[in-house]
């Protein structure tokens, strides 16, 4: 038996830090009185590696990190990638082997091959699964490498419970659950999930197609992600069938500034456990600072959506402001702070209170009348600034153009104490029909930000250059429309610094148009596949 209570199970080091979930799923189970043990970069080919640590008192927990395996691990072309980010100098495979013998450190799926390792080794122990690649992979989804539909990871990876979005309350009460002697199938926490027998009678559920259904007809897997999105929006449970058994998710877990302020509140090393150097994703946001959860944009590809909510939750500025004032205390520390920020920085602030809205997005088609953000974020940047030590504060995480645009003196306040030689954003398209599809404002938005851009930075002494990020290849998008967008984009005096071939991840509604070839309604829209005329169209917009 381990000493442990709980055994996280990671295929990269571990990084003591609050911008990476194994941090604050950590340190929540310690503030409730929880051992926990790590087992990181497991050999996975040998199953021994799982058996280091011996068994824990309650469960292993396995976390496939920030960003979904698959789409880690491969590029829009589906070739394998050398680098992750995520190890130790960004090597992708282990060291020590011939380059015949190449064995790579994060697994295809890795959640699926960690979790059935570890039942090899330990029959009987639950097995807890989590993070983005589990929350989106909870139902049938379209798996992007393997060209197919695949079945719920639940039943693929034969783990006891998942939880769905960050996860750092459910983890305590399943910990809590166990403990008090609760059996992992029959724990019905908000914010979980797991398979029964039977679909549930009652109408707090929203039943999607079928896995089977999916499989017979691709446009189920559109209407089955509308569905879920609903679901999701009124904080109802979302139940769908895989032959005999059907896969539950109970209700989102409720969270609120104070909860955030108390797990982000706490110390930690920014540093990996085992203290050797870092790696590229640590070093990239070893100074950064999460303002917020949530993002109301509801963008057709984003993924935020369905793990973080599209409800804003904010931080109090307290909390904040403490956070900065600890980076001090770290070795590296040189008085710049890489971002506050959350999914899109400047939403900081914009909390709503209504509960059960259907919208998606809180600003598409329109934005919505109670959707208000940017004022409490630049009092929040201004009293940062005058913190002892800070020499100042960048945005990485981005901002949303179209919000900027209604907010001048923001947009101002960003130009002036907060940009680095670009100021980085993302209209992603220029036409109408792929902007609709994406759920995206109308090209006349970003007309009218990039003129009152323009306006600000001539008043700047040190001028500052936009920095747009595209993507082409969405669903509905043709060769026609990448022509059109060149000479939208010439014409505002812009030439994109990033462009991107849409890459179908789980759990998208853009991923479900793709595979179908439909829109949410149901009509039929161009989806180009073909690599070489993806690859046609990117150069298009880069030569």
């Amino acid at each position: 038996m381990s000493s442990f209570d709980v055994i996280f199970v990671l295929p990269y080091p571990f990084s003591d830090h609050p911008s990476f979930p194994e941090g604050l799923l950590k340190k929540s189970l310690e503030l409730a009185g929880f051992s926990v043990g790590v087992i990181e970069r497991p050999f996975w080919q040998d199953k021994e590696s799982f058996r280091v640590l011996g068994r824990p008192r309650l469960f292993f927990a396995v976390i496939s990190g920030p960003v979904d395996s698959v789409v880690l691990n491969y590029t829009s072309s589906r070739r394998r990638r050398r680098e992750d980010v995520y190890q130790p100098k960004g090597a992708a495979y282990f060291d020590g082997y011939p380059p015949s013998i190449k064995y790579k450190v994060r697994p295809d799926r890795a959640t699926i091959v960690f979790s059935n390792r570890i039942r090899e080794c330990f029959k009987d122990v639950p097995i807890v699964i989590g993070g983005l690649e589990a929350t989106l992979r909870c139902f049938a989804h379209y798996d992007f490498q393997q060209d197919r539909i695949r079945r719920s990871i639940l039943l693929d990876s034969r783990a006891d419970i998942l939880v769905a979005g960050m996860g750092e309350k459910q983890l305590v009460e399943i910990a809590q659950g166990l403990r008090s002697g609760v059996r992992g199938q029959d724990m019905a926490f908000a914010g979980t999930a797991g398979t029964v027998k039977g679909m549930p009678k009652d109408d707090g559920f929203v039943e999607l197609p079928s896995y089977e259904a999916i499989l017979a007809d691709k446009t189920n897997l559109v209407k089955a992600h509308f569905l879920t999105e609903m679901a999701l929006c009124e904080g109802k449970g979302i139940a769908q069938r895989h032959a005999d058994r059907v896969v539950i998710q109970y209700g989102s877990a409720t969270y609120g500034p104070a909860d955030l302020d108390r797990i982000y509140g706490r110390p930690y090393t920014r540093k990996h456990l085992n203290g050797d150097g870092y790696s590229p994703a640590l070093r990239m946001n070893l100074f950064s600072i999460t303002s917020h959860r949530g993002c109301g944009g509801g963008c057709s590809f984003c993924s935020i959506g369905a793990h973080q909510g599209k409800g804003i939750i904010s931080r109090s500025p307290e909390s904040i402001a403490m956070e900065a004032r600890a980076l001090s205390r770290h070795s590296e520390w040189t008085g710049y702070i890489s971002d506050i920020g959350g999914p899109s920085a400047e939403m900081y602030g914009g909390d709503c209170e209504v509960e059960g809205c259907r919208k998606p997005s809180c600003l598409h088609p329109e934005p919505c009348r109670l959707f208000s953000s940017g004022k409490r974020y630049m009092a929040l940047l201004r009293e940062c600034r005058k913190l002892p030590g800070v020499k100042k504060i960048f945005l990485g995480s981005g901002v949303r153009y179209d919000v900027l645009a209604d907010l001048p003196e923001l947009l101002e306040e960003i130009l002036r104490h907060h940009s680095g030689r670009f100021l980085r954003i993302a209209p992603e398209h220029t036409e109408e029909t792929v902007l609709n599809h994406m759920r995206k404002p109308p090209f006349e938005v970003l007309k009218s930000f990039v003129h009152l851009f323009n306006s600000i930075n001539r008043r700047l002494r040190r001028k500052i250059e936009l920095a747009p990020y595209i993507i082409v290849g969405h669903p509905g998008e043709t060769r026609d429309d990448v022509a059109a967008m060149k000479n939208r984009l010439m014409s505002l005096g812009l030439k994109p610094t990033s462009v991107q071939i849409f890459t179908p991840s789980p759990g998208s509604l853009s991923t479900a148009m793709y595979y179908a070839e439909c829109d949410p309604s149901r009509r039929p829209i161009p989806v180009e596949k073909h690599v070489g005329e993806l690859m046609k169209r990117k150069q298009l917009l880069t030569k």
